[in-house]
């Protein structure tokens, strides 16, 4: 969990991001082209109940109500860790571009590691809630997920229907019990420990998918995996597909990447064009104005938003 909680709004957004979002900018690919008409996102911080919150905008006016895509973090992770380590420049890189083609992305600490819960789920609703709060688009959201994230977003999805439009999962936890198996912390985030007749049909995504109601009916899944991954097996992640398919109308594709494991490494090779084709697909974003608007500055000159300019067909790597 991030150590700056009680850090004002102010200097989280001034002293914190943009700095980050900087670093992150001078990262292209070599030889990647770069121009005026690049995009470019804002991005505000925020403490809340429930750690620490970005908010990621496309800095050019949106001509509608910007739709919502929330991504949730793995283990081991926040939402600090997620803007400022190099290891997580991928995942920057595709929750910035999504921003930038017309999308609200929310990046939140959720609570911390609770492994989809209910706790998980109410704070997922209170993101949705603060988004509709603000005026952007009503309906359905986008969800996005890594790991325990994945999970998080899958069983939330699963047991929420009506306020999600696709997932994207990123080598997810898709079976609790099988982790907790295998020592995986999950214990800690159920009371009395995780089990499947207790937490399963609302936490655990291979048992909602087991359902034949088909709780994730007509909903959009994109999972990448990797070949080598202990966590999101190629075994695991096709059983979850399969529950997926026996049910009606399913629209779940997955893709299983040779030689990769459990990691940052598999993200990076998830092509963010693929990511931004989904999401346009089953949430359209909304449309841009063509001139990006200036950045707002404190009476001092400090700059309050952090503009992060990014090539959306170009790889960030470090």
């Amino acid at each position: 969990m991030p150590t700056n909680r009680g850090t004002s709004r102010r200097a989280l957004v001034v002293g914190g991001l943009l700095a980050a979002a900087t670093a992150v900018a001078a990262r292209p690919v070599a030889g990647a082209a770069r121009s005026a008409s690049t995009p470019e996102v804002t991005v505000d911080l925020r403490s809340s109940n429930q750690g620490l919150v970005a908010t990621i905008e496309p800095t050019a006016a949106a001509l509608a109500p910007l739709p919502l895509v929330v991504y949730h973090h793995g283990l081991g992770r926040d939402t600090d860790a997620i803007l400022h380590r190099r290891s997580t420049a991928a995942i920057r890189e595709h929750l910035v571009a999504a921003a930038a083609s017309g999308y609200r992305v929310v990046v939140s600490d959720f609570g911390g590691y609770l492994w989809g819960n209910e706790r998980n789920h109410r704070h997922i609703d209170a993101v949705i809630a603060a988004h509709r709060r603000k005026g952007g688009a009503p309906g359905p959201v986008a969800l996005i997920g890594s790991s325990m994230g994945g999970a998080a977003v899958l069983s939330y999805a699963g047991t929420h229907r009506r306020d999600v439009a696709c997932v994207v999962a990123l080598q997810p936890a898709l079976n609790l019990a099988a982790l907790r198996r295998r020592g995986v912390p999950v214990d800690a985030a159920f009371p009395g420990g995780y089990s499947n007749a207790r937490h399963g049909a609302r936490s655990s995504p291979t048992v909602i998918a087991r359902d034949r109601r088909s709780r994730y009916r007509g909903m959009p899944i994109r999972i990448w995996a990797g070949s080598l991954d202990h966590i999101a097996t190629p075994a695991l992640v096709r059983r979850f597909e399969a529950l997926v398919r026996r049910g009606r109308d399913p629209r779940v594709e997955t893709t299983i990447l040779p030689g990769l494991r459990h990691g940052d490494a598999l993200i990076e090779a998830v092509p963010t064009d693929e990511v931004l084709a989904f999401l346009h697909a089953a949430l359209p974003p909304a449309p841009l104005a063509s001139s990006p608007e200036e950045p707002e500055r404190t009476p001092d000159g400090a700059q309050r938003i952090a503009r992060a300019p990014f090539s959306i067909a170009s790889r960030i790597r470090t």
